[in-house]
């Protein structure tokens, strides 16, 4: 009878692994996209100055990149790591195309404790990372109108026109990868 009681605890046990393996996944998840955001949204001003002025090369240039400010991107993956119960360990660029960032956290708080020995001080830990993919490929101007492609659809925008609010996430995906 007693093994049966032990192996239920020791299931019990297992779960409450995979509970706080899981909160710290998503955890790491919200951080790293958080970061990747927080980047992409550093182009804003450039991009709204590409787009005025007109000048396709920069608007090029400017959808192939995202933002320069590392410490502004990695406090929002702080900010969202310790919202979800858990510290950041590491925030890192990463470089290449697209470009995003990888963020590893542990939880603060133990998986518990349990008929396994020191679990208490047992504390779940994971990393995701999220890039900014461009969606957009500037096709030419007519004027004051970029005309692009943004996933396979036509997009004309009007800087000029009253009203124009620059949404960046018509011209980048923030997602998590691999």
């Amino acid at each position: 009878m007693s093994a049966l009681f032990f192996l239920a605890f020791a299931y019990f046990a297992v779960g409450q692994a995979a509970v706080s393996r899981n909160g710290t996944q998503t955890a790491a998840d919200s951080a790293a996209l958080a970061a990747a955001r927080a980047s992409r949204d550093q182009l804003h001003d450039d991009m709204l100055a590409a787009l005025i002025s007109g000048d396709e090369s920069a608007l090029q240039a400017i959808l192939q990149r995202s933002g320069t400010d590392l410490r502004a991107a990695c406090g929002q993956a702080y900010a969202f790591a310790s919202a979800n119960g858990a510290k950041v360990d590491g925030c890192d660029p990463v470089t290449g195309t697209p470009p995003g960032f990888k963020v590893r956290v542990t939880s603060r708080s133990s998986v518990g404790s349990s008929v396994v020995k020191d679990s208490e001080n047992v504390y779940a830990s994971a990393e995701a990372t999220a890039v900014v993919e461009p969606r957009c490929a500037v096709d030419g101007l007519q004027g004051v109108l970029v005309q692009l492609t943004c996933d396979h659809h036509r997009v004309t925008v009007d800087p000029t026109a009253a009203g124009f609010v620059l949404d960046l996430s018509t011209f980048y995906a923030v997602h998590l990868s691999k």
